[in-house]
């Protein structure tokens, strides 16, 4: 399929490119609601008797989750593992969070733990969150910690919840959890507002990976489009703001010299949640007369374009701009 590109042109329109603002952070959790009305994406390691199921009984939504752990002297086990793989890089700053309660007795407890995975097994850091049990009541109380990856992130990060019975007669520990989330900063800064597509969304560009720019590590993510449109990225130095560019309904972001990632398997057909991902290779970044390479002390700017409709008649359309200050 042949798809033809919009014709990026300068329009000398005197437009505000808006307030450049930090750009949102990356969930790596999946399923961290339960919203699904199961566990699907979580890995239980239950004891004999235990039970792992989602619950009506939320802090926000529909479901949580629940853990009832009867069995004396064992550890019931529910974690997400291997969160961000490829994404999280060493010495990033983690926020975790979630909202959790409980009902324990004769020496129950549960714990949150989070550990840096290596590839191929072992760990190259792990922590107790707040250094011991957690604090719980029988009412909803929500979470947040911090945590540094450790020097080898190369399987990705787990958070993992460990609902614990000591030896006394009796102990048993009902471990309540809801909202859970492991989340990246953002990279870059986000700029120059979209227009409402077909679905009355405004799309919106985000960065996954490093900043650093010899890691070579940084993933575009384009969001919100029309599933099934297609679309690719667009890449310059220099910031911009052009109106309805080719008879877009977009805005262009950009301006000066403009790459387009339109290489093999560059131009993507949207998913149904309406994504497109694209790793970046930061020695060949695309420009009009052949590629680039990014460096430290760089600033690179990108946007992606995509195909849309408006009342059936064919257009396009643009996501918000993001602008990356490499290291």
């Amino acid at each position: 399929m042949k798809l033809s590109a919009p014709t990026l042109l300068a329009v000398p329109v005197a437009l505000s490119l808006g307030v450049a603002t930090a750009a949102p952070q990356t969930d790596l959790t999946t399923n961290g609601g339960f919203e699904t009305g199961d566990t699907s994406s979580w890995v239980s390691f239950p004891t004999p008797n235990s039970t792992f199921a989602a619950t009506t009984d939320a802090s926000s939504g529909s479901f949580g989750g629940e853990v009832f752990n009867p069995d004396q002297t064992t550890a019931a086990v529910i974690k997400q593992a291997n969160l961000g793989g490829g994404v999280v890089s060493p010495g990033d700053v983690i926020t975790i969070s979630f909202s959790a309660k409980g009902t324990f007795a004769n020496g129950g407890v549960a714990f949150a733990e989070f550990f840096s995975e290596i590839n191929g097994g072992g760990v190259s850091s792990a922590e107790i969150l707040t250094g011991g049990p957690l604090n719980l009541t029988s009412s909803w109380q929500p979470f947040v910690f911090t945590a540094v990856a450790g020097s080898d992130v190369s399987g990705g990060v787990t958070l993992q919840f460990a609902v614990v019975n000591g030896a006394n007669s009796g102990s048993l520990a009902q471990f309540f959890v809801d909202e859970v989330s492991v989340t990246l900063p953002g990279l870059g800064a986000n700029y120059c507002g979209a227009n409402q597509n077909s679905l009355g969304l405004e799309a919106s560009i985000s960065a996954q990976g490093s900043a650093v720019a010899s890691d070579n590590n940084l993933t575009l993510v384009a969001s919100s489009l029309a599933p099934g449109s297609f679309g690719f990225f667009l890449t310059s130095q220099t910031t911009g703001l052009a109106s309805n560019p080719g008879g877009s309904q977009g805005n262009l972001c950009l301006g000066g010299s403009i790459g387009r990632y339109v290489g093999p398997g560059q131009i993507q057909q949207a998913d149904s949640v309406g994504e497109i991902a694209l790793p970046l290779d930061l020695t060949a970044i695309p420009q009009p007369t052949g590629f680039a390479s990014a460096a430290a002390g760089d600033t690179w700017s990108f946007q992606a374009w995509y195909r849309d409709s408006v009342a059936g008649q064919p257009t396009s359309n643009f996501t918000d701009g993001l602008t990356v200050d490499f290291q």
